[in-house]
Order: structure tokens, then sequence, then C-alpha cells
């Protein structure tokens, strides 16, 4: 079933969109969930939080496209957990490319709310202007936390081609942000 044709049954509030989704993109969301949270347990509960989400958001809300709508909804649910559960061992996951990426974003400018819509902003228009390769190495190791090896192994690549990669997005990235005043 197309993702148009589920969106439709949200809006007409048939339970029929909730079983199409889960058979459609549950592996999708328990997976991004499970490389936030470390544990594929917590990632399925993760999973009735993105339905429950999703049932009460659409409508209004239409999503284009049901995939990138449902694992925004699944990274954000898993992130707040993490964020409650506050201990280490769950903690080492996501803290690494957060610590990577600190070295381009400084830690003053991410306190400041009305800096992070800026940053927001030029965000999206970088990770846009990067290469499709490249862009695709950002959003896996930042959106959807995967590991190195991981995106080496899915993009045929040695783990040290990513790494540089990566280095050269953020040395980039720091640069852009440093020509944007957005650096502090």
């Amino acid at each position: 079933m197309k993702d148009k044709e589920i969106v439709g049954l949200f809006i007409k509030r048939e339970e029929q969109a909730l079983e199409k989704t889960a058979e459609k993109y549950k592996n999708y969301c328990v997976s991004i969930a499970e490389r936030i949270l470390g544990s594929r347990e917590d990632a399925e509960e993760i999973w009735n939080d993105v339905l429950s989400a999703a049932w009460n958001s659409i409508p209004p809300n239409e999503p284009e496209y049901l995939n990138l709508y449902l694992g925004k909804i699944a990274r954000n649910a898993a992130l707040k957990k993490l964020e409650s559960e506050k201990a280490k061992k769950r903690d080492c996951g996501i803290k690494i490319q957060l610590d990577e990426l600190a070295e381009a974003i400084p830690a003053p400018l991410l306190e400041q709310q009305a800096d992070l819509i800026a940053l927001r902003d030029f965000l999206n228009g970088f990770v846009r202007s990067l290469p499709k390769e490249q862009r695709e190495i950002f959003i896996k190791r930042y959106w959807l936390c995967e590991e190195v090896k991981s995106i080496a192994e899915s993009l045929g690549y040695s783990e040290n081609k990513v790494s540089l990669i990566l280095f050269r997005i953020r040395k980039r990235l720091k640069k852009e942000l440093e020509k944007e005043d957005l650096y502090i």
C-alpha cells in the first residue's frame, strides 16, 4: 500500500491505518530507536509511541513522506526516553555523535533558543548543499545514529573512508558556521 493511501486511512480514522503502517514501517522505526537506545526491547516500546503520535497528528498533518514523518517521531521519542533515563551506559551511544558534532557547533550557541532556529535553518541548507553521497553519510551518522562501521558496510567503503568523509564534512560545517557568524 502506498504512503498516500495509508495517510488517507489515518485521515478517515480507520484502524487499518495502524496495521498497514506497522507492516510497512515498524522495522524501520524500531531500528532507528534501537540505534539510539541500544536496546531492542526499549525500541519496541517506542513503536507504540510512534503509532500513538501518528494517530493523534494525522490529521491535521498530512505527511507526503510517511517514512520520514514516522522516522522523526521514532527518533524524537527515543531521544526523549534516553534523556529521561540519565543512566551512563544508555547515554554513551548518542553522546559520541553529539561529541563529534560539538567540534563544529559550539555549546553556547546550542544553549540559546533564538539561535537554535537560525542553526536549524542553516543546518537544513548545509545538508541539502552536500553532494548526495556525503549527505547520505551525514544523515546516517547524525540523524539515524548509525555506527561508522555500519555506514561503511552499507556503502561498500572502508571505515577509514567514512570517518574521513565525516571529518571533512564537520570541518566544512565549522567553516560555514564561522562564515555565517553562527560560530561563537
